[in-house]
């Protein structure tokens, strides 16, 4: 796996983990843990991905072919 899909997987890992810690702990109806499991994993697993791209880790480049 090259770079870009590994942290792809990572950051999915991260994010999903801690979106349903936090899904979890805030509860209520499970429309809402739903919600708000996938607002904090999106949010978590971009920050993964933003972090590792400004650190230098992953370059993405575009490849025309």
């Amino acid at each position: 796996m090259d770079d870009p899909n590994t942290l792809a997987v990572l950051a999915g890992g991260v994010g999903g983990a801690v979106g349903a810690f936090v899904g979890v702990a805030i509860g209520g109806d499970p429309l809402t843990v739903t919600l708000t499991t996938l607002v904090v994993a999106l949010l978590v697993g971009g920050a993964v991905i933003a972090s590792a791209v400004i650190a230098g880790d992953v370059e993405f480049v575009a490849d025309a072919e």
